[in-house]
């Protein structure tokens, strides 16, 4: 039998720098570097804790969410024992640079907890850790400190310092910025951005507000800027102004701040916009089951001011049939009394007169678009104009908001209790000929009750230190 590598033993592994782990993870793709300083309890037995809950974690690539029940003989509560687990794409680095892949590392989320883990990140992994995330070896040492370096592909690249190496030694001293209660990021780009992110993101919104009018433009992947001169160039503008590069992973993210931006006809009316939650596709239902167009024809009318189209459409509240299409919007496995989940494979659906599910959003579907909602959330309006050359400029306001403290069941509470509200723009046209569908599920909600997904709200006049 082969020796496996002992990779975080190794000389090289012991004198490497973090200019030098850097340098690896930039020739590897890696657009973002984040560290979390291990406890004792974080290791292959315990499950490393990264957060209370996944929205504390929209900055890391996840893929599928799937429901499961714990195995845990702690408690035979079946409420206790619901868990959820995400997929990763994740791989341990090498001080060389050599990757080893680690198939079965996964988040663990435990709502009842709250907490997500890190779990299978050493299993069937084809190199020598060390003993250094086995409990019974050195896996409860001080001084250890795990990197990942984050791919705009979703990949996730970690590597180990160990204690008394010089990266273990330098990251104390090191220019980070706090992203999470338990995430540090690194910057790739030299940079005067450090220390509290909240303060970082207040200076530079203040900067793009005195700029006063933008003209429209995307941040392309080599940092150059790009003309922008379709409608919906506020986001990308700001998102220039910010140094984030689209990449459709995630939500626009600065420094564990996700940044939402949207347009209104004068600054100080922010309390006027109907804002889009997610748009998630149902996962369940007659419109999985028999199609979009049978869904439509079945659920919706025919347009009153186009022919041959059929549309869906109108708000749907928990609770209140909706006079459009007939249909109930609940709440499944889900107690808003308690604001506790009752059943893991519990879901947001459209029920019919006869209590039939026309459409289905389970919860671990539902789960992996909110994820997405980080844990501090920025809400810029913005003004535009139309110029000479039909190219469109945007001017963003001083009056934003911050808010903070996001989880899953904020977003079944707000459901519950009518704030957010399912608001589809589905149809089919030519319908009598050959049928083109196109789908709009979205979950939407005012600007004015936001702070009902949020545990705090902060209004903020960037002007004003």
């Amino acid at each position: 039998m082969n020796k496996k590598t002992a990779i975080y033993d190794s000389p090289a592994s012991k004198d490497i720098s973090i200019e030098k782990l850097v340098e690896i993870f930039k020739g590897l793709g890696v657009s973002r570097v984040l560290y979390k300083s291990l406890s004792p309890n974080d290791n292959s037995k315990n499950q490393p804790y990264l957060a209370g809950h996944l929205t504390d974690l929209g900055f890391i690539p996840t893929g599928e969410i799937t429901e499961s029940k714990s195995t845990s003989g702690k408690t035979k509560d079946p409420k206790r024992q619901i868990k959820y687990t995400a997929s990763l794409d994740y791989s341990w680095v090498s001080s060389d640079g050599q990757l080893f892949t680690a198939p079965d590392a996964k988040l663990i989320y435990y709502p009842q907890y709250p907490e997500v883990r890190l779990s299978g990140f050493v299993t069937k992994c084809n190199f020598d850790m060390g003993g250094w995330m086995d409990p019974l070896k050195k896996g409860r040492s001080s001084g250890r400190v795990l990197f990942f370096g984050l791919k705009d592909t979703g990949e996730i690249l970690a590597y180990l310092a160990v204690p008394d190496t010089r990266i273990a030694k330098e990251i104390h001293d090191y220019p980070s910025v706090t992203v999470s209660g338990v995430f540090n990021e690194i910057a790739l780009i030299q940079s005067d951005r450090t220390g509290d992110s909240k303060d970082i993101l207040i200076s530079e919104l203040c900067r793009i507000h005195q700029k006063e009018w933008i003209a429209g433009k995307k941040l392309n992947p080599d940092r150059t800027f790009k003309e922008y001169k379709a409608q919906n160039g506020g986001g990308y503008t700001m998102e220039a102004e910010l140094g984030i590069i689209p990449n459709g992973i995630a939500e626009p993210d600065f420094m564990g701040w996700e940044i939402k931006q949207f347009g209104v006809k004068k600054c100080h009316l922010i309390n006027s916009k109907p804002l889009t939650v997610m748009t998630p596709e149902p996962d369940g239902g007659f419109y999985v089951e028999q199609g979009v167009e049978a869904f439509v024809r079945k659920y919706g009318y025919t347009s009153t001011d186009k022919p041959d189209r059929y549309d869906f459409t109108g708000r749907h509240f928990s609770g209140t049939v909706c006079d459009k299409s007939g249909l109930l919007l609940v709440t499944q496995g889900y107690d808003p009394e308690t604001d506790t989940i009752t059943d893991g494979g519990g879901s947001i659906a459209l029920l019919d007169n006869k209590g039939n599910p026309a459409s289905i959003w389970t919860f671990a579907k539902i789960m992996a678009h909110w994820k997405r909602k980080h844990a501090k959330a920025a809400y810029i309006p913005s003004l535009s104009r139309n110029e000479s050359d039909k190219s469109r400029c945007y001017s963003y306001c001083n009056n934003v908001r911050l808010f903070e403290g996001t989880t899953f069941n904020k977003l079944l509470k707000g459901i519950a209790e009518n704030h957010v509200y399912y608001d589809p723009g589905i149809n089919i046209k030519n319908a009598d000929t050959k049928p083109v569908s196109k789908r709009r599920s979205q979950f939407r909600i005012k600007s004015s009750e936001l702070h009902h997904l949020y545990h705090s709200q902060e209004d903020i006049d960037v002007l004003k230190p």
